[in-house]
């Protein structure tokens, strides 16, 4: 998928009520072809309504869905060149693998050994294949769910819907079928729109990603920059961890950046492209960063960072791969008031000592990494 590809879901000043309650509150969006596509956010958002609404199961109060140039309002959920994968797969347990993935065909005029071609090419793409004769409830989760995505690709869609596909599976699973389905999707080349409220999932997954609250997108981006530079400080909260410290905006810089004094960290400046919004019900100016983005140093170690502050450990978990510490940073409590610690990740990498609770250490950071929220 390349930013150059055409447009295949166009969302245009969407809005829909359901009685008093507004849902959906002037989605503006276009989905390109080719392209893996995520609506990530909390329970009730309205991200599962807007799935629903292009692929036609909801009608829409005001506004237009187009599907490859093509306006939908008349036209169907079952005749829309879509097809959709639901949480809870509705694979029938009665029929065998192959009876479940024709289910599909069976008002297509092909003939038989037309419709076992496609099944049999259906189940091959899913990694499913010499399956078709197997009983459908004596599958795994894991095979359910290709079932599923075998079922919805046969009739060869030009945009598939995934409604949360993944959230029934332990974590163990759902890491591997999102890899597969990012090879799927490669494989087939058609337009997946998933709906999640897993942040990693769309993550990993994901070319582009919209961010909804309350019936609106807050941010649309790629995953690195979504993470990176989010657009306010509740997109920021949602996606992945950030800390927060209390900052105060010293005066502006001639390139649109600002210098800031950061509780805990001193004086810094920030260029424009590191300044985002902050929220109304926010409690002030504040700058946020990532937990790797700043460096334990221990005893006699060095880095290449810029800055470094001291800190005391308040806490330590380890989790193999990965230890993850809650810190203190000097000069960070306010008049009266103590500061939430923050937290740092560290790789566990060889020779590196995992650092105890209450002991002092150094933290390096660079300017690079903070976000400030005004």
């Amino acid at each position: 998928m390349t930013e150059t590809a055409k447009p295949m879901i166009e969302c245009q000043e969407l809005h829909k009520y359901y009685g008093d309650y507004h849902a959906l509150r002037g989605i503006d969006l276009t989905i390109r072809e080719g392209e893996f596509f995520s609506l990530l956010g909390p329970s009730g958002c309205g991200k599962t309504t807007l799935l629903r609404t292009i692929a036609g199961f909801e009608d829409i109060s005001s506004g237009a869905v187009l599907i490859d140039a093509k306006r939908m309002e008349d036209v169907p959920a079952n005749k829309r060149p879509t097809n959709m994968v639901f949480q809870s797969y509705a694979i029938f347990p009665h029929l065998t693998v192959a009876e479940n993935v024709a289910f599909g065909l069976r008002r297509d005029s092909r003939s038989r050994d037309e419709k076992a071609r496609l099944v049999d090419e259906a189940l091959g793409m899913v990694g499913l294949k010499g399956y078709g004769g197997r009983a459908a409830h004596a599958l795994s989760g894991g095979q359910r769910q290709r079932v599923a995505l075998a079922r919805a690709l046969i009739l060869k869609p030009k945009v598939l819907l995934l409604d949360e596909p993944l959230s029934a599976l332990d974590r163990k699973m759902r890491e591997q079928m999102q890899v597969e389905l990012i090879k799927l999707q490669r494989q087939v080349g058609i337009t997946f729109v998933l709906v999640t409220h897993d942040q990693e999932e769309a993550l990993v997954m994901s070319d582009r990603i919209a961010v909804m609250f309350e019936g609106e997108i807050a941010q649309l981006d790629g995953p690195e920059a979504l993470y990176a530079r989010p657009a306010n400080r509740r997109v920021a909260d949602f996606i992945g961890v950030m800390n927060f410290l209390p900052a105060e905006v010293l005066g502006d810089t001639a390139d649109g950046g600002a210098r800031v004094r950061v509780a805990g960290l001193g004086e810094v400046e920030l260029p424009a492209s590191q300044i985002s919004q902050a929220n109304a019900d926010d409690a002030g100016t504040t700058v946020g960063f990532r937990p790797e983005t700043m460096t334990l140093i221990g005893a006699g170690q060095t880095h290449n960072q810029v800055h470094e502050t001291e800190a005391t450990i308040d806490e330590v978990v380890y989790y193999g791969d990965m230890t993850y510490y809650d810190l203190r940073l000097d000069g960070a409590d306010g008049e009266g008031k103590t500061s939430r610690p923050v937290r740092i990740s560290m790789r566990n990498v060889f020779g590196r000592d995992v650092q105890d609770v209450g002991s002092r250490t150094r933290v390096a950071w660079s300017p690079g990494s903070l976000v400030l929220f005004r």
